[in-house]
């Protein structure tokens, strides 16, 4: 089954693209026009009830924020591709630390 990704081919999306690629997992792009509001329409909105890209849909399971499908298919594709989340216990501890701090710069430039 191919993995279904929808958003432009920047941003947020482009993180699970290049997961895709890592873990060697066939996908295929589905274009969500932000201009048009193509991310507001009422079909959109099925998969993602909050209007914000990307979603995947992988067989009848979807899932959004680029993090947590990253997280997703490092877990489910683990002995697939390139290690994702680190060899050692330490080495994820990092990667989660660095995923909460990308997570949140936006806000934290705008406090300080």
């Amino acid at each position: 089954m191919v993995v279904k990704v929808y958003g432009p081919d920047y941003a947020c999306p482009k993180r699970v693209i290049l997961c895709l690629i890592e873990k060697e997992i066939d996908y295929e792009t589905v274009h969500v026009d932000l201009l048009k509001g193509e991310h507001k329409s009422p079909q959109y909105l099925k998969l993602q009830p909050f209007g914000v890209l990307p979603v995947i849909e992988d067989g009848g399971y979807n899932l959004y924020e680029s993090r947590a499908i990253i997280r997703y298919y490092a877990e489910k594709y683990k002995c697939q591709g390139s290690e994702l989340l680190g060899k050692t216990i330490e080495e994820r501890g990092l990667i989660e630390q660095w995923l909460d701090v990308g997570a949140q710069l936006p806000a934290t430039a705008l406090r300080y």
